[in-house]
């Protein structure tokens, strides 16, 4: 009896089962691998910026911001007839007298602002004449709303008269209006330019791992609480163009940052409502060839010569040097 014969099939079949199964395998891997990139959040295609990137700047909101006055309302300039001495109530009780010396009292709030220094890139913009290059000039900033907002609470004291503490509180939410102005020294100040396309090539450079937003987009977001457990922070960019290609010192003004504000008396008997506004200082010692290549510096210089740093500090209209500063328009 002839020795049994392994079939002619039988080592194809096997290496042809053993390719299907690392086939199969190979594919399975391929699958899995495109389901985590589907899943997978867009700010983790980003990259994490450094701590000492990011200049933070925390809110500049403060108790005394929760007072405002006192300030006597506009009627009571524009009608003295008003007056009159009444016989069965006190005067101060009369319409005219009431509006006189009137306080305001106000809950207040702030965000924390963060940003990198003033940049610029260059850009196809376009144009009636077509896309034509420009230098940019932008702001990448991020805000957060970490609580600790100040509401202002009467009590009676020993005399009953009524007195106000403060208390810290919070909220679920807040609004950012933006509004940034670039103020050039001795040459002119301008408003915000929104660009679509300036903010995606930005957004490409950066690469901060979420979206960014322009002044409008951001106001119509939620900024919502960040607490240890549970950050919330929002990324925008403000951009400029067309401008003065021979600014040296300027200012970015930040405005929305809180809701403080300050009512002054004009000698008219009118009101004047100021915004409290974050200022921030730049320099940039260049010139108008190679924009690209200068280096735009945050804060005043701070210069050994006396003579110089005069000179830049009166460029800025101030006394000392400063990197920013949160003033009253």
């Amino acid at each position: 009896m002839l020795p049994a014969t392994p079939p002619r099939l039988a080592m194809p079949l096997q290496t042809f089962s053993v390719a299907a199964w690392i086939g199969g395998l190979l594919l399975n891997c391929l699958i899995v691998e495109f389901a985590i990139a589907q899943v997978t959040p867009a700010s983790t295609r980003g990259r994490r910026l450094a701590p000492d990137v990011l200049e933070v700047i925390k809110p500049g909101h403060e108790y005394g911001d929760t007072m405002q006055g006192p300030v006597d309302l506009p009627f009571v300039a524009g009608h003295p007839d008003l007056a009159w001495s009444p016989n069965t109530i006190a005067e101060s009780d009369t319409l005219l007298e009431m509006g006189k010396g009137v306080r305001f009292r106000v809950d207040v709030y702030g965000l924390e602002f963060a940003f990198k220094p003033a940049r610029m890139i260059e850009v196809e913009m376009p144009t009636a004449e077509g896309f034509r290059r420009k230098n940019v000039w932008y702001l990448l900033y991020r805000v957060r709303y970490v609580g600790g907002d100040y509401q202002p609470i009467p009590e009676a004291d020993p005399h009953n008269n009524k007195v106000f503490t403060t208390e810290s509180v919070s909220t679920k939410w807040v609004r950012f209006m933006p509004q940034f102005t670039l103020d050039a020294k001795g040459i002119g100040q301008y408003r915000e330019k929104l660009s679509a396309v300036a903010k995606a090539a930005i957004a490409a450079r950066e690469r901060v791992g979420q979206p960014i937003y322009d002044s409008i987009e951001m106001q119509k977001l939620k900024i919502e609480i960040s607490t240890p457990g549970n950050n919330h922070e929002y990324w925008g960019v403000a951009t400029w163009h067309d401008l003065n290609p021979h600014i040296d010192f300027f200012t970015i003004e930040v405005r929305g940052l809180t809701n403080a504000q300050r009512i002054e008396q004009l000698p008219d008997g009118t009101l004047d409502y100021q915004q409290k506004s974050l200022v921030l200082y730049f320099s940039r010692p260049g010139d108008a060839v190679n924009e690209l290549l200068d280096e735009i510096r945050y804060g005043i210089p701070a210069i050994e010569d006396q003579t110089r740093q005069k000179y830049v500090l009166d460029q800025f209209g101030v006394e000392k040097r400063l990197d920013y500063q949160w003033l009253y328009r």
